[in-house]
């Protein structure tokens, strides 16, 4: 592994039409691969010149099923062992995998190579919770071997990373209840909570769970204390739904679907959902693998929509439809601004943040959202989801947006301007490698700063210790 890419060897060229590809020629290490699942998959691509090669796409076998490889690149310019090319890995779930690659060409059919040599990979994840005992069980590597545990320091303030929840399976978002429990979401569907140090056994979102379903955001309701109610977004038969349910004691029922048959992108589904300032619910969808459709105005697909809590479309919204803005092709978070009221989106495949302005005619009346320019994050920042901090905790962070990232492995911090709170004025990455890959952030009532990797759930807290 070098630079977080697994070099695959895939000699060979691109076959004439009405043929498949040769096979791919791979040389495996003898021992196999340990990643933590955030690394990017390299390999070389014989072809004739850079439009034959544009002609070329892959599929990745992970333990025998199949999908194709999202978002490959490749160099236009070849080395002598062909064109230089790499994509990033699927979702991995920890433990260990056999992983094959194929090439195929679409030419009328599907002609597709057979599959290469397998790669046998471990993945593990980078929290350590291993280590128990102390006040501090949230550890870093260096904290594990006994130098101490992991803090750091933001404008002065000592800020200390502890254990939430571990041995979560594949950890997707968080949410709030207003009886003081963290709401985590398992990307297979199940919900989990946490109270009081406890974590809940897991309990299924569905009361018909099947194989593939993905459980990709959830929200709760601003009267929870009286509905209980608890929303979400699945994707199932590669389509985007709204689902509501009540809890009751960490159980899930009277399940209802609000939304529906939206498309949703390949291998890596996006969206996000969440409750506004106006106690609307605004969900985000990703393009449905078509970038075309964040234009259309008659698909639901790259944008966000407005709707109230049983589905319907709200009475001030413009055109009496639930779209509300365009949103991004592929959605990793959206929130609110206390200084400005101004919603904020992040893009995760433009690299962007992008703010959402209200405006309405008509003393108030037909509502809709106007997106400004976006602001393009820092090269080494791809956005999985976004928060900003709240209460008074931690006054440092207070009214800053805080950016997840899975593959640069932190949280951005975004500070903004104090003479125009809508302009960016610098940014900073926070647990720079120290925690693994960051799937979601979430602001506490109180002010703490929590956030989830793939198996654990950790939060950032004053140390007074110091």
């Amino acid at each position: 592994m070098i630079a977080g890419v697994f070099v695959v060897a895939l000699a060979f060229g691109v076959a004439c039409s009405k043929q498949s590809p040769p096979p791919p020629e791979v040389t495996p290490p003898s021992a196999g691969e340990t990643i933590n699942g955030t690394e990017r998959i390299g390999w070389t691509q014989r072809a004739a010149d850079a439009v034959e090669l544009a002609t070329v796409r892959y599929a990745i076998y992970v333990d025998s099923t199949r999908s194709e490889l999202a978002g490959a690149s490749c160099d236009t310019t070849p080395t002598a062992n062909g064109f230089a090319c790499t994509a990033r890995l699927p979702t991995l779930s920890a433990g260990a995998h056999t992983l094959e690659l194929a090439s195929f060409v679409v030419d009328g059919s599907l002609l597709e190579s057979a599959r290469s040599a397998a790669l046998r990979v471990t993945v593990v994840t980078q929290i350590e919770s291993t280590v128990k005992a102390g006040p501090d069980p949230f550890l870093s590597k260096s904290a594990a071997k006994g130098i101490g545990p992991l803090s750091l320091s933001v404008d002065g303030t000592r800020l200390r990373v502890e254990l939430v929840a571990d041995d979560l399976d594949e950890a997707t978002d968080l949410a709030f209840a207003p009886d003081g429990r963290l709401f985590i979401a398992e990307r297979g569907g199940t919900i989990r909570s946490v109270r009081d140090g406890r974590l809940s056994e897991p309990a299924p979102l569905s009361d018909t769970p099947v194989g593939g379903d993905r459980l990709l955001a959830i929200t709760v309701d601003p009267d929870f204390a009286r509905t209980r109610f608890l929303f979400a977004i699945v994707v199932r038969n590669a389509t985007f739904a709204v689902t509501r349910a009540r809890e009751v004691a960490n159980t899930f029922g009277e399940r209802a679907v609000l939304l529906e048959g939206v498309g949703a992108a390949g291998s890596e589904p996006a969206a996000s959902l969440r409750f506004g300032p106006d106690g609307k619910l605004y969900a985000a969808f990703d393009d449905g693998g078509e970038p075309q459709q964040v234009g259309d105005a008659a698909s639901s697909n790259g944008k966000i929509l407005r709707l109230n809590a049983d589905g319907t479309t709200p009475e001030d919204q413009t055109g009496a439809a639930p779209i509300y803005a365009l949103g991004s092709r592929s959605p990793a978070g959206l929130d609110w601004q206390a200084e400005t009221g101004m919603l904020w989106i992040a893009d995760r495949t433009e690299r962007v943040i992008t703010p959402v302005v209200p405006e309405s005619r008509t003393s108030g009346r037909h509502l809709r959202g106007v997106a400004r320019t976006p602001w393009r994050l820092p090269a080494a920042s791809v956005p999985s989801a976004l928060a900003f901090a709240r209460g008074t905790l931690i006054p440092a962070l207070t009214g800053n947006l805080l950016i997840a990232s899975t593959i640069d492995r932190h949280l951005l911090r975004v500070r903004f301007d104090p003479l125009g709170p809508s302009r960016v004025a610098s940014t900073e990455p926070l647990l720079q490698d120290l925690v693994g890959p960051i799937l979601a952030v979430a602001s506490a009532p109180d002010g703490a700063i929590y956030f989830a990797t793939p198996r654990s759930v950790g939060r950032l807290v004053p140390d007074s210790s110091r």
